[in-house]
């Protein structure tokens, strides 16, 4: 698989602040250290050329003296960054042996000869200068001054501007990650607020800063927030009240449907066979109304009462009002602080799920560690799809159209008691070729069971 760098707007803001501080730096950097070479280097090769000229006629008037190019030698003070030659007849004397005559470049010497000469030249591994001035009866006076101590200036600067340039990358590019930062934190809130309002925090708001550009999405959020809070509050109350309104005349209807079919043994088949099909039309109109009822109390009353209760006496309660074997039921004993009434409509909805949908509870499983609790009800049915694991937590979604039995009410209230209890749920892949239903809560030391 190929990688692919793809960097946040906040790194790639630092990454731009960082390049161009390092294109100034290097600019910067560069333009002084050309400017600073070509001026110390013009000043050394001011003062070697004066100093030559000097000693030369030193030497020149020892020459005429002694006529000894020892001697003449001698008259020159020693100095450790230069070096003297004489050439008298061909014949080469030194005061050092730094430098060999056979070192020299030759144009030096040609050029020498037609009235004195300068040459940059490197021998040794090291940066010499040397100046050449003819004297009299065929003698050459040189001296060669040594640019190590210039070259080592020179290097330690261009070091130092080379430390400083990546310096000024690092900290343009923390200026721009800062600044990055700041500029992308009204967006960080925008985006933990639509998170908040998708877990179902919808009185979320982010707040609105001084900045009038920044200030103008905000608001528009906020404004987009309560609009959907106002929507949604308004359809859970539409659906209590319809839901309340029906329930009175359902009691009665359903309690005429149970009476009628008490007595449908009174009656012909085709009329008993019409009350019992109404009677189960009834049943799960009824059964409707009610999840339609408790979804809207779960919208409008978030309180959670928590107890600490067994959970295994729970789910064997639950398995037994059922008419199942409590053997189903797999795990530890565990002992839980939470909302008893929620979590009981956790597990009674999932094995109702399991007995409906999923062609039978297979096995109830209880597991805990240090800070959380899972709780997975195993069925042997046909399985969720992938692309269905989020849907079928939805109202009115049901995984298998082809049975008409069940609203598909039930794993939406499942998903909505889990939320409320701080924790999440999910299907996978069962062991027995089924869906598995999974609970996750969490289980903070402060809420230990005792």
């Amino acid at each position: 698989m190929k990688w692919r760098f793809n960097p946040g707007l906040s790194t790639r803001v630092a990454i731009a602040f960082g390049a161009i501080s390092l294109v100034v730096a290097l600019v910067l950097s560069g333009a002084t250290y050309f400017f600073v070479r070509v001026y110390l280097v013009q000043q050394r090769e001011a003062a070697a050329l004066n100093r030559a000229l000097i000693e030369s006629r030193v030497v020149d008037a020892s020459l005429k003296d002694t006529n000894d190019p020892s001697t003449a030698l001698g008259t020159i003070p020693a100095a450790t960054d230069s070096q003297v030659l004489i050439r008298v007849n061909g014949e080469w004397f030194s005061s050092g042996v730094t430098v060999s005559p056979l070192d020299l470049p030759p144009s030096l010497l040609e050029e020498a000869e037609q009235g004195g000469a300068w040459q940059r030249f490197s021998a040794e591994k090291s940066t010499f200068l040397a100046v050449a001035i003819p004297l009299e009866a065929d003698t050459v006076f040189v001296e060669v001054f040594s640019f190590s101590e210039l070259d080592q200036t020179l290097e330690v600067l261009g070091w130092v501007l080379a430390l400083a340039s990546a310096g000024a990358f690092l900290v343009g590019g923390a200026v721009g990650r800062y600044a990055g930062r700041r500029l992308l934190a009204p967006l960080v809130e925008l985006k933990t607020g639509a998170q908040r309002i998708t877990e179902g925090e919808l009185a979320t708001r982010v707040p609105i800063g001084s900045d009038p550009d920044l200030a103008a999405i905000s608001q528009a959020f906020n404004e987009m927030a309560s609009t959907l809070e106002e929507r949604i509050e308004r359809e859970r109350r539409f659906s209590g009240n319809v839901s309340h309104e029906l329930r009175s005349p359902l009691t009665g209807i359903l309690g005429t449907a149970e009476l009628l079919e008490k007595r449908s043994d009174q009656l012909p088949d085709r009329e008993a066979a019409l009350i019992e099909a109404l009677s189960r039309q009834v049943r799960r109109f009824s059964a409707t109304v009610l999840d339609l009822l408790e979804i809207s109390r779960i919208g409008g009353d978030e309180t959670v009462q928590n107890e600490v209760i067994d959970v295994s006496s729970l789910i064997d309660d639950v398995l037994s009002s059922r008419g199942l074997d409590t053997s189903l039921r797999q795990g530890e004993d565990v002992r839980l602080a939470t909302d008893p009434r929620r979590f009981e409509r956790i597990v009674s909805n999932l094995v109702e799920n399991a007995q409906r949908h999923g062609e039978g509870l297979k096995a109830i499983t209880v597991e805990q560690g240090p800070e959380t609790f899972r709780l997975m009800v195993d069925d042997a049915g046909p399985g969720v799809p992938e692309d269905m694991a989020r849907q079928i937590f939805e109202p009115f979604s049901r995984g298998d159209v082809t049975r008409p039995d069940g609203a598909g009410l039930g794993l939406a209230i499942v998903r909505e008691q889990v939320r409320l209890l701080g924790g999440e749920v999910s299907v996978t892949e069962s062991p027995y070729f089924g869906a598995r239903f999974v609970v996750s809560l969490m289980r903070p030391a402060d809420r230990d069971e005792v």
